[in-house]
């Protein structure tokens, strides 16, 4: 018999012993399947995630982001977007791995989808003027999965550079990584956008953020790049 009790239930079935990635989904998938979650609405489930995002313990949130990312990775929506914030502003979402794992996973996977992708990359834009620095964070990383496209995907290019414009005038290294990472990304199919964004910014720019920003341009722009930024924050 199934414990009425799902969370409980998938706790008990973890345990507290590290396990392979692999056999970590298969655990969750049975789960899945034990209690009957394909077959019910697909925001029954998402409750059910969010309450494993909600809890304290980094091994229930990986939980949650596990669920959200395999079993409803094709049910998610632009319309999640508030709810995912809910979970910055509580704060529920501050653990540096957990956030990047749930920007990459679950962020990630909302945007590989084709269907309303459009609405989640305008959705994650307004994130750059969050209050908290693990929202803009996972927004920046978020637009870094399909950064490498640029502009073949449409209004990217914009709004990772309107995200960066915000985000990079903060001084916490969290931001500042997470602007070197999009803009990296970014400059391996628009290196030209990328290089104007640099000159404009660099000021702004940690000495570690710079460097991932120009990590993937040509040595002799990288070069000159770098020159720029050490005489724009000698300026100070």
């Amino acid at each position: 018999m199934v414990p009425r009790d799902p969370i409980a239930d998938v706790r008990r079935r973890l345990g507290r012993a590290p396990r392979p990635p692999a056999k970590l989904r298969a655990i969750i998938r049975a789960w899945w399947g034990d209690h009957g979650f394909a077959d019910l609405p697909a925001s029954v489930g998402k409750r059910v995630a969010l309450a494993l995002l909600e809890r304290r313990a980094v091994e229930d949130q990986l939980t949650g982001i596990i669920v959200l990312q395999q079993p409803l990775g094709e049910q998610l929506r632009a319309s999640d977007l508030a709810s995912f914030a809910r979970l910055f502003t509580r704060p529920h979402l501050d653990d540096a791995m957990v956030v990047d794992m749930f920007a990459t996973n679950v962020l990630g996977t909302l945007l590989a989808r084709e269907t309303g992708r459009g609405d989640v990359i305008r959705g994650l834009a307004q994130w750059r003027s969050a209050s908290t620095k693990w929202q803009r964070r996972a927004a920046c990383l978020a637009l870094a999965t399909l950064a490498p496209r640029g502009d073949s995907v449409h209004g990217l290019t914009d709004a990772i550079l309107l995200v960066c414009a915000t985000v990079v005038w903060s001084r916490e290294e969290e931001d500042q990584a997470a602007v070197g990472v999009v803009l990296r990304e970014l400059s391996r199919a628009e290196p030209l956008c990328v290089e104007a964004f640099f000159r404009r910014y660099a000021r702004f720019m940690s000495r570690a953020c710079a460097r991932a920003v120009v990590s993937k341009l040509a040595p002799g722009q990288r070069t000159e790049l770098l020159a720029h930024h050490r005489r724009a924050t000698s300026i100070r």
